[in-house]
């Protein structure tokens, strides 16, 4: 919005006001908090935000150390702010010096998404191309976290049950 109408907004008594110059679709893809009825679940909202990261000078014993017990078959390189630099497949550690840094083993630039993504779409990409995972970041490259195709597609299952419970229950209410 402009900054004259946010100025307005703001005399009228609205205390959450912005002025946004990226537009919506950039709110979005930010990730930025959005409102309404009825919205379609987003990847970003689906997302593991916390998935093994380490740096381009971290060692490959660093990333081994990483991944055991996790549930990841990769370490997603990253900058200190977070902007996805590469990944470290854990294959690539099999055969490394430990010593090595990170930097020498990853593959640069992988594949992502924008976590205004529509989830069910990004999960039917994913079963087509028989992948288990999406990288979402912003359009910055600032990572967001990991999009699990077998996670989101149980929350979105649970969601539906539950809108249809409670749809069941209202009519069998207004039935009585």
């Amino acid at each position: 919005m402009s900054p004259r109408a946010a100025w307005r907004l703001e005399t009228l008594g609205f205390e959450r006001v912005y002025h946004y110059v990226g537009g919506k679709a950039d709110w979005l893809a930010q990730a930025l908090p959005r409102e309404g009825q009825d919205l379609v679940p987003y990847a970003g909202e689906l997302v593991e935000p916390e998935p093994p990261t380490c740096l381009l000078s971290d060692s490959v014993a660093d990333v081994r150390a990483a991944l055991d017990g996790s549930r990841y078959g990769f370490c997603l390189v990253t900058t200190e702010h977070r902007i996805v630099l590469g990944r470290v497949r854990r294959s690539a550690l099999n055969e490394a010096d430990p010593s090595a840094a990170a930097e020498s083993v990853m593959e640069g630039g992988p594949s992502t998404v924008r976590p205004n993504t529509n989830a069910r779409e990004l999960i039917e990409r994913l079963a087509k191309r028989d992948l288990r995972t999406a990288i979402v970041t912003t359009p910055e490259g600032r990572l967001i976290g990991v999009f699990h195709r077998a996670d989101a597609e149980r929350r979105l299952a649970a969601q539906r049950d539950e809108r249809t419970a409670w749809s069941t229950a209202t009519m069998a209410a207004g039935a009585a």
